[in-house]
């Protein structure tokens, strides 16, 4: 293993946890909380089915790049979704 490997899966594993707990957050909230909570949750798992496919050296490798662009996906829509709660509750 090298460093940047190393320093790979310590965000993605930081930025899971991350995730985690803004979906624990996200879940109690009013709409569209409950849909933010559910990318948040994607996110922290397609991060985890990336490291774990770099990782394990299964015959996956060409899925990664693909994994990557879902979970760009994902996390875009969830930050539009972040912004259509905020512009409801009026913080603008």
């Amino acid at each position: 293993m090298n460093w940047v490997l190393i320093a790979s899966n310590m965000t993605s594993v930081s930025l899971s946890l991350v995730c985690w707990w803004l979906a624990h957050l996200y879940g109690r909230c009013k709409p569209p909380g409950r849909s933010i909570a559910g990318c948040y949750a994607l996110v922290g798992f397609t991060v985890l089915l990336t490291m774990l496919v770099r990782n394990l050296g299964v015959d996956l490798r060409p899925v990664v790049p693909w994994l990557i662009v879902i979970t760009k996906t994902v996390l875009t829509v969830t930050f539009l979704l972040v912004i259509v709660r905020r512009y409801k509750l009026g913080d603008r």
